[in-house]
């Protein structure tokens, strides 16, 4: 059991200005029932999920005695999460980077196949334990996001924008094509090293312009296997996007069939996928810029406009300038 240094295995469930404590007695025992009942599912989500060494380990609850503050008792990841280590991951061998990739897969498919969605699948959950030079990589936070939307009102949109599919944006619910979308994501984080719209405000103008097809650069000299891949996965239509069990099964065959003695009898289009990755240069990302917007917020967050805005403007008949549907609408 790791647990590295006690604190860094505790993480909040709540909101950090949610305190029981100096609330009158019946809404204060409401809310910790809210909680609790959140608590209870999160547990739930996780049990059904430990079967797989993908997912984070997850050992229960505790509550500090001074904040009254509920927390989450897990295993330790020395590297801490994804975000933290994009450029030491840019600097992977492909083979390296496929593999960190297969594992992400791997517990995003478990998930999916338990019947569950982690609505909130961005870099910030997946976790990274480093032992002797071997990068082990971990799903977490499964199901974070439910007991936080229950206080939320209708129409408001919370989580990382980047890694929101259109239709969540728009106010569908999160299916496992939304989760497979913030995945591609993460594919693109993997060729670039900078999360994803890292020099743009994370605010309605970036919505609109997701919800009208933009998306991230390709970065140059990336195997074009791995860019059509990347493509179905953010897909604007969810129903083309594939699922979590085929993109395993992909990037499965890019890293285990390339090792095969058999190699002959693999089928053209899959050797020269492999040979794609052999041959690619290590990624580098000299055209992106390393500095981030000022408005550019890489964790969960409830968003300054809502759903129905955001339709207001995709919808209008007249089809103005993005900017005057701004104004006119005071956002």
């Amino acid at each position: 059991m790791d647990f590295c240094k006690f604190p860094k295995n505790l993480k909040e469930v709540v909101p950090r200005n949610l305190k029981l404590k100096g609330v009158r007695r019946r809404l204060g025992m409401m809310m910790g029932m809210m909680i609790l009942g959140g608590m209870m599912m999160l547990w739930k989500y996780h049990k059904s999920c430990l079967s797989s060494d993908k997912i984070i380990y997850f050992y229960g609850f505790t509550k500090d005695p001074n904040t009254l503050k509920y927390m989450v008792v897990m295993d330790c990841a020395n590297k801490g999460n994804l975000r933290g280590n994009l450029m030491r991951v840019i600097k992977k061998k492909w083979s390296q980077k496929l593999y960190m990739l297969y594992e992400i897969i791997s517990g995003l498919n478990n998930i999916h196949e338990q019947n569950l969605i982690h609505c909130d699948f961005h870099d910030g959950n997946i976790l990274d334990h480093n032992y002797e030079d071997n990068d082990k990589i971990y799903v977490s936070d499964l199901g974070l996001c439910r007991p936080v939307k229950s206080f939320l009102k209708e129409h408001s949109i919370y989580g990382v924008l980047p890694f929101m599919a259109p239709e969540v944006l728009r106010g569908k619910s999160y299916t496992p094509a939304s989760d497979i979308y913030s995945f591609s994501m993460i594919m693109w984080e993997f060729t670039s090293g900078i999360p994803p719209f890292n020099d743009k405000a994370h605010d309605i103008q970036l919505s609109l312009s997701i919800c009208k097809g933009e998306r991230p650069e390709i970065i140059e000299d990336t195997p074009q296997c791995y860019v059509d891949l990347m493509k179905r996965c953010w897909d604007e239509d969810s129903l083309n996007r594939p699922s979590s069990k085929e993109v395993l099964s992909i990037i499965e065959n890019w890293i285990f069939r390339s090792s095969d003695k058999k190699i002959k009898d693999i089928n053209e289009e899959l050797k020269y996928n492999i040979m794609e990755f052999i041959n690619a240069p290590i990624g580098h990302n000299n055209n992106l810029s390393n500095e981030s917007h000022p408005q550019a917020y890489n964790t969960s967050r409830l968003l300054g406009f809502t759903s129905k805005e955001l339709n207001e403007i995709l919808e209008s008949k007249d089809s103005p300038d993005l900017d005057d549907c701004i104004v006119l609408l005071g956002v």
